[in-house]
C-alpha cells in the first residue's frame, strides 16, 4: 500500500492538536474572580460605613473629630438607637428610645490610644441620666489581633476582654470586643454563658455609606 502524502496528513495533525489544547485550556484555566466587594478601610471608613445584622439590624457609623465615632442604629427602619463613642470603644453617651446617659470621662482617653496587644487599660466616668448620677469604672486587657470575616470583608481585630463596675465591688467580666482599630468599630461581641460556653454575635454585612 502506498504511503498517504505527509504533507495534508500532517497540516490536519496540527489542526486537531491545537483545537485539543484549546479546548482543555479553556476547561482547566481558572475562573475570572468576581468583582470584589468595596470593603470600608481606614480611609474610607472615615467618611462613613454601615454593618447590618439579620435583615431588620442597620448600623451607620460616622467618624466626626478628635476620636469621635457616632453611630445611628435602625431596627426596622425606625431609630431607637443613636450612641457616640472615643475611638469607637468607649461610650461617651447614649440615646436608647429616648432615654439620654451621659459618660464623662474622669481618666485622660487619649493616653489609651494606640491599642497595644498585652495593654491593660483602665478609665473612670461619672454617669448621668435623668438626673441620677453614678460612676463607672472600666478595665480593658488587649490581646493579641486576629482576622475577622465580615461576609468577604477581612479585617484584623484586636480581642479586648472587658470587665465593669458601678460600685465599690471589684470590676466583674462583661464580654469580649472584637475591635478593628482601622475602623474605629466593635465588628463583633463574644459573651461567655453559664457552663462556659461562648456565643459570638457580629455583623452580616459591611459596606461604605453611599452620600
Amino acid at each position: 500500500m502506498r504511503d498517504l502524502p505527509r504533507g495534508p496528513f500532517r497540516a490536519h495533525r496540527n489542526r486537531l492538536l491545537i483545537v485539543t489544547l484549546a479546548a482543555f485550556g479553556a476547561v482547566c484555566m481558572p475562573a475570572r474572580p468576581a468583582a470584589a466587594q468595596d470593603c470600608p478601610t481606614a480611609q474610607s471608613g472615615a467618611h462613613g460605613f454601615v454593618v447590618e445584622r439579620n435583615e431588620s439590624q442597620k448600623s451607620e457609623v460616622f467618624h466626626v473629630d478628635q476620636g469621635v465615632v457616632r453611630i445611628v442604629t435602625r431596627y426596622g427602619g425606625e431609630t431607637p438607637l443613636e450612641t457616640t463613642l472615643y475611638e469607637g470603644l468607649f461610650i461617651l453617651e447614649r440615646l436608647d428610645r429616648g432615654r439620654r446617659t451621659k459618660f464623662d470621662p474622669r481618666t485622660d482617653l487619649k493616653t489609651l490610644f494606640p491599642l497595644k496587644p498585652g495593654a491593660q487599660l483602665h478609665a473612670k466616668f461619672v454617669t448621668e441620666s435623668d438626673g441620677n448620677f453614678g460612676r463607672l469604672y472600666a478595665e480593658l486587657d488587649v490581646r493579641k489581633p486576629e482576622d475577622l470575616f465580615i461576609g468577604p470583608c477581612k479585617y484584623a481585630v484586636l480581642r479586648i476582654d472587658r470587665r465593669e463596675s458601678r460600685s465599690a465591688v471589684p470590676p466583674q467580666f462583661v464580654y469580649t470586643d472584637l475591635y478593628s482599630p482601622d475602623l474605629k468599630f466593635v465588628l463583633a461581641r463574644e459573651y461567655t454563658r453559664p457552663g462556659g460556653q461562648t456565643q459570638v454575635i457580629k455583623y452580616d454585612r459591611i459596606y461604605p455609606l453611599k452620600n
